[in-house]
């Protein structure tokens, strides 16, 4: 049975900035539009087999934070084997201080159901 994923404000902000810096920093909107496209199948099939990923040795709130790799970027989240939900928490680039940015973060955020 496939979970249902949720993706947290935070972690839609994190595309919309990833997205943004490669189509006006970076002057290439067929990668972003690209880019775009493939973060969204990425966090749309993490439903399907959610505990195939990597644990990223973190917590939050009592629950382990997977971390799935795809290309470059890393997204994380939690599992809700209760609610067969996945919560996608961020989507960050891979040489972000990912461990740093998740350990801050208290209370994520979920106003964009998927």
């Amino acid at each position: 049975m496939s979970y249902r994923v949720l993706i947290t404000d935070e972690a839609t902000d994190d595309v919309f900035n990833l997205v943004k810096y490669i189509h006006v920093d970076l002057c290439n909107p067929d990668a972003a539009n690209k880019l775009y496209t493939n973060l969204n199948r990425e966090v749309n099939n993490m439903g399907d087999f959610p505990l195939k990923f990597a644990d990223s040795g973190i917590k939050y709130r009592g629950y382990i934070i997977h971390k799935k790799i795809y290309q470059s970027y890393l997204l994380f989240y939690i599992i809700s084997d209760e609610n067969q939900t996945v919560y996608v928490l961020r989507i960050l680039k891979d040489i972000m201080n990912w461990r740093n940015i998740l350990q801050k973060k208290n209370i994520y955020h979920f106003s964009n159901y998927r």
